[in-house]
């Protein structure tokens, strides 16, 4: 992990155009920024694609970055940006979540078989049947939602810093995450044992 006085040091020299210096903040970040936006496209193709584009276009701004964020919060906003852009573009099935509050848990029959904790061919299928209902309820969530629950959810940001990415409030986070989730569950209520 990078010191924030060696990131400071880099930035300024990118800034004056020193493109080592800015691929040495690249392979900081790069697995970072690829994680991101793999989790909001899941295709690693797309995935590779825009964090390419994520540094492409953050070195042709360094100049303008004034340090009011942290680099890689900066880096973040850039990458869910194009990330929202192409999913509204694309539409990509967003399966990137796999348990949303313990769904899978709780889905009818999702009981372990009694013998060896195996679970019976009627509760795979409903565990399937519930995990293909969750990912088509999540590519059906609006992209500014999915980015949401991604940077929340998946990058185990904070609501402070998903806001900071974002460039909305905190308050705006937590709505969204409330809504999210709300929305989510109506549309899994058929596959859920809601008591």
């Amino acid at each position: 992990m990078m010191k924030a006085d060696e990131e400071r040091q880099l930035i300024e020299r990118a800034r004056r155009g020193e493109v080592e210096a800015f691929m040495q903040l690249v392979r900081e970040y790069e697995h970072r920024i690829l994680q991101l936006t793999y989790n909001l496209t899941r295709n690693r193709e797309d995935a590779a694609d825009l964090t390419q584009e994520t540094f492409l276009q953050a070195f042709r701004a360094i100049k303008d970055f004034k340090g009011n964020s942290s680099f890689l919060t900066w880096l973040h906003r850039i990458a869910v940006n194009l990330s929202l852009n192409f999913l509204k573009k694309h539409r990509h099935a967003s399966n990137y979540l796999e348990d949303i509050d313990g769904l899978e848990e709780k889905g009818r029959g999702g009981e372990l078989a009694e013998a060896g904790g195996i679970p019976s061919v009627e509760d795979s299928w409903l565990s399937q049947e519930l995990r293909t209902n969750l990912e088509k309820a999540l590519e059906e969530l609006p992209p500014a939602f999915q980015a949401t629950f991604s940077l929340v959810v998946q990058e185990g940001m904070s609501h402070k810093q998903a806001a900071e990415v974002l460039g909305c409030s905190e308050n705006t986070v937590s709505w969204r995450m409330h809504e999210a989730r709300k929305m989510l569950k109506k549309k899994l209520q058929p596959f859920l044992s809601i008591e």
